[in-house]
């Protein structure tokens, strides 16, 4: 499992309580809030598994057939073409998180670490993400809430390290994940 969209924060205290814009599961609108304005959009899957990126509203996005979803952002690939040609487009290094598909139809989850200075882990910006999942063969890729959200779950363990704002090893609430079931 890892984390999936951002979270409204009005008053700054992290409680990862409402989900930003648009969340679909299986196939209902559970969730459609304030968006922002990053970038992306819908990043959900079909009834047949595949990797959508668009930007469309919640119903549009269940009328198309998307079962599953989060809205969030920036695309970072989108069929097989990267996004971030020049520069980071601002977003400077951090922990992120971000969701992909090979053609083949493999999901790709990529959390990297960051904020930890006293060990020289500082992060990764968008371009780097990027170029990763390039690499593992991403053809469609979404970037995921980052930084203290930034967090991978395999059979009950967190296996990155996280660091919050105080520097303590944690993540903070967050308001929904993607998790792999068998």
């Amino acid at each position: 499992a890892m984390n999936a969209s951002g979270f409204i924060d009005p008053e700054y205290n992290s409680n990862g309580g409402l989900p930003h814009g648009v969340v679909i599961k299986d196939g209902k609108l559970v969730s459609n809030n304030q968006k922002l304005n990053n970038g992306g959009g819908i990043i959900g899957f079909t009834n047949d598994n595949k990797l959508v990126l668009t930007r469309m509203s919640g119903s549009q996005a269940i009328a198309s057939g998307i079962r599953d979803a989060v809205e969030f952002g920036p695309f970072l690939i989108v069929n097989g073409e990267p996004s971030f040609i020049r520069g980071n487009g601002g977003w400077g290094d951090a922990p992120r998180s971000a969701i992909g598909q090979r053609k083949d139809g493999i999901v790709l989850f990529l959390v990297m670490d960051g904020r930890d200075y006293a060990n020289g882990i500082l992060g990764v910006d968008m371009v780097d993400m990027t170029e990763i999942l390039m690499n593992y063969g991403a053809y469609n890729a979404a970037n995921l809430d980052g930084g203290t959200s930034s967090g991978l779950v395999v059979n009950g363990n967190l296996i990155n390290k996280p660091v919050n704002g105080a520097g303590q090893k944690q993540t903070r609430a967050i308001p929904n994940a993607w998790i792999v079931t068998q």
